[in-house]
C-alpha cells in the first residue's frame, strides 16, 4: 500500500476556531467576544493548547472597528500578538476580515463600505504576510449569506434592515 503523497491544504486534519464576532446588538451595544472569551489575550496559550491536542490550523479573526478607527488609518496593536503567536506556536491560521462588525463610522448601505473594506482587506494581508510564513488563508465576509438574510431580508442582526430588500 503507498501512502497518498498529496499535500494537505491545512496543517492538520481538524481545525480549532475561536469566536470572533464583532457586530452590535439591535440596541447598540457592541459585542466583541474575542475580549469576551479572552482569547485577545491568552493567544499564545490558546494556539499551545491547540497543538497539544494535535490541532495546527485554527479560524480566528481580526477586529476591524479596533483597527481602523479612522478611515484608511490601521492600528494592528490587537492582532501582532496573534498573529505572532499563532507562528510561535506553529498554528496555520484562516483569518476572518469581517466578522459582521465594520468600524463605527461607517455606513453598510453606502458605496464606501465597499472601498474601505478592499482597502483594509489589502492592508491586512499585506501584514499577515509581512508577519507570517505560512501561505495565507481568509475568510473576507464570515457567513456571507446567513448575514445577508439574518440582517437584509430578516431584519433579525445588524444591519437589521429588513425594509432595504430587493423584492
Amino acid at each position: 500500500m503507498v501512502a497518498d503523497a498529496t499535500p494537505a491544504l491545512f496543517r492538520s486534519f481538524f481545525l480549532g476556531g475561536f469566536e470572533c464576532s464583532t457586530h452590535r446588538r439591535r440596541d447598540g451595544r457592541r459585542l466583541d467576544l474575542l475580549a469576551g472569551t479572552r482569547h485577545d489575550r491568552l493567544a499564545a496559550a490558546d494556539y499551545r493548547a491547540l497543538r497539544e491536542h494535535g490541532i495546527a490550523a485554527a479560524r480566528d479573526g481580526l477586529r476591524w472597528h479596533l483597527i481602523e478607527q479612522a478611515p484608511g488609518e490601521y492600528d494592528w496593536s490587537s492582532v501582532l500578538p496573534m498573529l505572532r503567536a499563532a507562528e510561535t506556536a506553529g498554528v496555520q491560521v484562516i483569518w476572518d476580515l469581517c466578522h459582521y462588525g465594520w468600524p463605527d463610522d461607517l455606513d453598510i448601505w453606502s458605496p464606501a463600505f465597499v472601498e474601505r473594506f478592499a482597502a483594509f482587506a489589502a492592508a491586512a494581508a499585506r501584514l499577515v504576510r509581512e508577519e507570517t510564513v505560512a501561505a495565507p488563508f481568509y475568510c473576507p465576509i464570515n457567513e456571507i449569506s446567513f448575514w445577508s438574510w439574518a440582517g437584509g431580508r430578516w431584519g433579525a442582526s445588524i444591519p437589521a434592515r429588513g425594509d432595504r430588500v430587493v423584492r
